[in-house]
């Protein structure tokens, strides 16, 4: 599949040929067995399960968890992530620098793919609608959060906005510090009807 995905972007065969030779394994800790990626003019991707003997001769071995995968899509992260420990990397960086370049900088024109099987009108038709649906879509999802937003704190609502929560924080204080002096004032009229 992502070989297939590679071919539909023709710059994505000028980058793969910088990965060439070299091995890549990726072990998400979540996951029992790591996956090891060996390029060439194209990507081959092995399941290494736990009685095969990992390949010493590896570019470059990363360890990492499923809430850190998504951070893998900023190359430049790459650096700041080993040094939190969220990353293990031994070997080679540039090798994950680049595959990782190289996923996200995948262009695909999706539509010239659908253009081959169903026409060039059609298929402009067809995403021309698409984008259409998904700003409409973006355009309601934005008035609704600020209709529910408006709603959840107007008075009676069931949240507050800063403001409210500020001048509630400000009258708690006052309160408290009012009780401390009364407070006070107790201790010294209890001590003055002793003496």
């Amino acid at each position: 599949m992502l070989n297939l995905l590679l071919k539909l972007d023709p710059v994505s065969e000028i980058k793969l040929k910088k990965l060439q030779g070299k091995s890549l394994q990726v072990h998400v800790k979540e996951l029992p067995w790591p996956l090891l990626f060996h390029f060439s003019e194209k990507i081959s991707v092995l399941i290494v399960l736990a009685n095969e003997p990992i390949e010493n001769d590896v570019s470059c071995k990363i360890e990492l968890n499923l809430a850190t995968l998504p951070k893998l899509q900023d190359s430049s992260k790459l650096t700041q992530l080993i040094q939190q420990k969220k990353l293990l990397l031994n070997g080679d960086i540039y090798v994950a620098q680049c595959f990782s370049s190289l996923l996200q900088e995948l262009d695909i024109d999706w539509e010239e793919q659908l253009s081959v099987y169903t026409g060039d009108a059609l298929a402009h038709q067809t995403f021309s609608s698409v984008k259409s649906a998904m700003a409409q879509s973006k355009d309601n999802l934005e008035h609704a959060r600020t209709v529910w937003a408006q709603r959840l704190t107007k008075d009676g609502g069931l949240g507050v906005i800063q403001q409210e929560l500020s001048d509630f924080s400000e009258e708690v204080n006052y309160v408290r510090s009012a009780s401390e002096r009364l407070a006070a004032r107790l201790a010294i009229l209890e001590k003055n009807n002793k003496a």
